[in-house]
């Protein structure tokens, strides 16, 4: 019986937040950022907008950049991925039972913010689903502590 041990350290995502005027809600709120990037193309130009919401789930697009249609757009990088340099890797379930292993151990070293327990496991497991690592969690199969 072969186990692993994973150390892992959990950050809370910063939620930026601007306040503005929200024409549904008629009075200034809170817009916080949902962290989704979309863009758009009109003619020559390629826009691209941050998305963020109200508490009542009104949208606000804030555009960010604006850019020709040439392979300038191309290099444009979310510059908050950049400043991670601990690795993201996904676990694979049945690549560790094929190897051998029967037992994985994830110890939490930092933890900054509150986390669905569910919801971070199933980020980083390939081969489960949420909903699957919710019965197993309530099953037994497995354990937090």
């Amino acid at each position: 019986m072969q186990k692993v041990q994973l150390s892992w350290s959990l950050y809370e995502n910063q939620q930026n937040t601007i306040e503005k005027y929200c024409k549904n809600c008629r009075r200034t709120t809170l817009f916080t950022d949902t962290n989704i990037r979309r863009h758009n193309a009109n003619g020559k130009n390629i826009y691209r907008f941050a998305i963020y919401k109200c508490p009542k789930d009104h949208t606000w697009n804030q555009k960010l950049r604006i850019y020709k249609s040439f392979t300038d757009h191309v290099e444009t990088v979310d510059m908050t991925q950049q400043d991670q340099t601990e690795t993201t890797t996904t676990i694979s379930i049945t690549q560790h039972k094929e190897s051998g292993i029967d037992e994985i151990t994830i110890v939490l070293d930092l933890v900054f913010g509150s986390h669905r327990m569910d919801k971070a496991l199933s980020t980083y497991i390939s081969d489960w689903s949420r909903t699957l690592i919710v019965d197993k969690i309530k099953n037994g199969d497995i354990q937090l502590n």
